[in-house]
């Protein structure tokens, strides 16, 4: 005797769910990291510097032309966190909390995805060193360290213990990172000039910044 034929389809409906794939599997998080575009609310495009670990958090550091503290920063589109406190006296960089991380995860890599950088670690780079700075801008540009332990003013006041170099840059690259070799220099906080003239661009060393919100620079890919 055949069996019922409800049961044949209640099968079919069995095997039919059990190879649908959910969305939440499907969708990975996007690569986040130094070289990544960022936006506020009340600033043009700027670029991430480095990401780095403080606790079990995740940070972005970036320049303090990207945000201010409470700001909610985007990427793509989509946030990322919350610009936290800025120490004082200014250091002319801020960090950023990533908040969301069910679209985003950090990597040590500059840019995010291929062709990057990995970065290794943080040890600072001599006078007469060669370095580059990434910018969503100019992409990748390449120069050397003239000197360190510079001042330049702006209207919100003088930052001090810059690093100064030849490597040009153009608005939105603000806040870029700078490497040499895969060690972490600095963050991208003012210049002059452009990338059609030549420049002068002036970082803010990364291990001021690390040091001034008790964060570790992330590493690895």
């Amino acid at each position: 005797m055949r069996p019922p034929r409800f049961r044949s389809l209640l099968g079919l409906l069995l095997c039919f769910c059990l190879t649908v794939p959910s969305t939440a599997q499907a969708t990975a998080p996007a690569p986040l990291g130094g070289g990544s575009p960022l936006v506020t609310g009340t600033s043009s495009r700027c670029t991430a510097g480095f990401a780095a670990i403080g606790g079990t958090t995740g940070y972005l550091i970036a320049g303090s032309s990207c945000g201010r503290p409470g700001d909610t920063v985007r990427s793509a589109g989509r946030v990322v966190g919350v610009v936290s406190a800025a120490p004082m006296p200014p250091i002319g960089a801020i960090v950023i909390r990533v908040t969301n991380t069910v679209d985003w995860r950090l990597v040590g890599s500059i840019p995010p995805v291929d062709p990057k950088v990995t970065i290794t670690g943080s040890t600072e780079a001599p006078v007469g060193a060669s370095v580059c700075k990434y910018g969503v801008t100019t992409g990748w540009r390449c120069g050397v360290i003239q000197a360190k332990n510079q001042t330049i003013n702006f209207p919100e006041g003088a930052l001090y213990g810059l690093t100064r170099t030849n490597v040009c840059a153009e608005p939105g690259d603000n806040g870029g990172p700078f490497v040499s070799g895969t060690q972490a220099q600095g963050v991208l906080v003012g210049g002059s000039g452009n990338c059609t003239s030549g420049g002068t661009s002036y970082f803010q060393p990364v291990n001021r910044v690390l040091s001034a919100y008790g964060l570790t620079i992330l590493t690895g890919s």
